[in-house]
């Protein structure tokens, strides 16, 4: 797989304006891009509505840019947890979906998503792929030693459960769970990059 290295083309693709935040450094991603090394990247949706807006249409633009230098791109579909609900600017807890209603909403985001990057590529073409296939084999000993990564303290560091905490808006357990599902989704793939809203950065953090 050949790889796009051009450094005026990398640095176009980043001043659209698509890119608020790079971590550790915009400057090592670049770097990393610049290198002729193959990342493997991807961008995670909870399929929790019907439709796409338009920041996930942005992001998966960017995607597409990634894929065109030759990168390995996944687009992963939430479906297990979107179940669950990410607590993500919410102020209280948001509602659980049911299993068909998650499909249901994956479909319609197909839909949405084939006009704008390409899984028909012959040489690379852009990939599915639905978390379910790796949270729903967790026992609850593995859920257990992934939550002994973290401590409450650094879970309440999020803004959304700090102004929860101070309102005295009820925090349900589940809620904790969900960077760590997210964080392990990045593991699970064994990606090099994720590509998230910065409402997501805590949970990226997390991977």
């Amino acid at each position: 797989m050949k790889i796009i290295t051009d450094k005026n083309k990398i640095e176009e693709i980043f001043a659209r304006g698509e890119v608020v935040d790079v971590l550790p450094s915009k400057k090592e991603f670049m770097d990393r891009l610049m290198s002729g090394h193959r990342l493997k990247m991807y961008i995670g949706f909870d399929p929790t509505f019907t439709a796409l807006h338009l920041g996930h249409a942005k992001n998966i633009m960017f995607m597409e840019e990634l894929r065109k230098l030759g990168h390995e791109i996944v687009i992963l579909f939430g479906d297990f947890t979107a179940q669950i609900g990410d607590p993500s600017d919410k102020g209280a807890t948001r509602k659980q979906l049911t299993s068909d209603q998650v499909k249901a909403n994956v479909s319609g985001w197909m839909d949405q998503v084939k006009p704008l990057i390409s899984f028909d590529d012959p040489e690379n073409p852009a990939k599915v792929a639905y978390n379910s296939e790796w949270l729903s084999k967790l026992t609850f000993a593995d859920v257990v030693n992934l939550a002994s990564n973290f401590t409450v303290q650094q879970m309440l560091e999020r803004d959304m459960f700090a102004k929860r905490l101070r309102e005295n808006t009820p925090i349900h357990l589940h809620e904790f769970m969900y960077p760590l599902m997210q964080g392990y989704d990045s593991v699970a793939m064994d990606v090099d990059v994720e590509v998230c809203g910065t409402d997501q950065t805590f949970n990226a953090l997390a991977g």
